[in-house]
């Protein structure tokens, strides 16, 4: 039975809530945190956070993450973090399938909790980024969960922060690089070219739910290769047909302070979730986004 608390920050939350029904693995679970002052019958538009961590390790709400879904709260939505199984124990695109069964999950589900199902706005840093970006390039991962109606229709937008969206470039990088990327993808190239997300949308074409999609790319200002990365996400979903397509770099933060301090700091002093509530804005309805705590 779910249970509800109210954290010291003051929005309710509900932790541990399993996407899969049928013996769910233990980080197949998500975490709900909604206002307390939430209004009756609302239907307020929902932010769902997929950690990073080179698809082999983070966590929902440890370290970098802990305390997002209740930033996305304070910036006037309900918010949602994932987790999912973790290399070396799976491969792509197992990590891939997880999201998108929490994607369905929610659309099914988060009325409950007083979401708009039509209105989900996925949030992706690093290698949730990618996997964000991967499950709404190729319209099979929604598909495969039973997902009949169109992404676009429910899933309003998608936030990539310093996202890696190529993984043959991330291989080649360094030595580093082939260490992050075989545990999770292989050691072929062209397994490489198949989970990079450029490759997605080539494939997929016009028929992408990208082409359809607002997106909003941020990178901090030291981020590794990662702005090569979301230039040329942006030329391939231009090429595709996306018209809305929104590029902004965040001052005085790298790759891991861009959102180590989302949950510490209030939603006005914070960038990258003023950012965030902003491309929320554009897609619901202002009168939508609920008061603070």
């Amino acid at each position: 039975m779910l249970r509800r608390t109210l954290s010291v920050l003051g929005a309710y939350s509900w932790k541990e809530v399993a996407y899969v029904t049928e013996s769910p693995h233990a980080l197949q679970a998500l975490d709900i945190a909604i206002p307390r002052r939430i209004p009756p019958r609302a239907k307020l538009p929902t932010c769902v956070f997929v950690h990073g961590g080179s698809w082999q390790r983070g966590d929902k709400s440890g370290g970098l993450n802990k305390d997002i879904d209740e930033a996305f709260v304070r910036a006037g939505c309900l918010g949602v973090s994932v987790n999912y199984r973790l290399s070396p124990e799976v491969q792509h695109p197992e990590h891939a399938k997880d999201v998108a069964a929490a994607v369905t999950w929610l659309h099914r589900n988060i009325a409950k909790f007083g979401g708009d199902p039509d209105k989900l706005v996925l949030v992706g840093h690093s290698a949730g980024a990618h996997l964000v970006m991967q499950i709404l390039a190729d319209p099979q991962y929604l598909a495969a969960t039973g997902m009949e109606q169109p992404v676009h229709t429910f899933v309003k937008g998608a936030v990539g922060i310093s996202g890696v969206y190529n993984i043959v470039r991330l291989a080649n990088t360094s030595f580093y690089g082939t260490l992050v990327t075989s545990p999770p993808f292989g050691e072929r190239v062209e397994q490489w070219r198949e989970a990079s997300i450029g490759m997605t949308v080539a494939r997929v074409g016009a028929t992408s739910p990208f082409a359809k999609m607002p997106l909003l790319l941020v990178n901090a200002e030291e981020d590794f290769h990662f702005h090569e990365d979301a230039e040329e996400l942006e030329r391939w979903l231009i090429a595709a047909g996306n018209t809305s397509i929104q590029r902004h770099v965040v001052p005085n933060c790298n790759h891991f302070t861009i959102v180590q301090h989302l949950a510490n700091d209030y939603p006005d002093s914070n960038p990258t979730i003023q950012l965030i509530k902003a491309f929320v804005a554009e897609i619901a309805d202002p009168d939508e986004i609920s008061p603070l705590l």
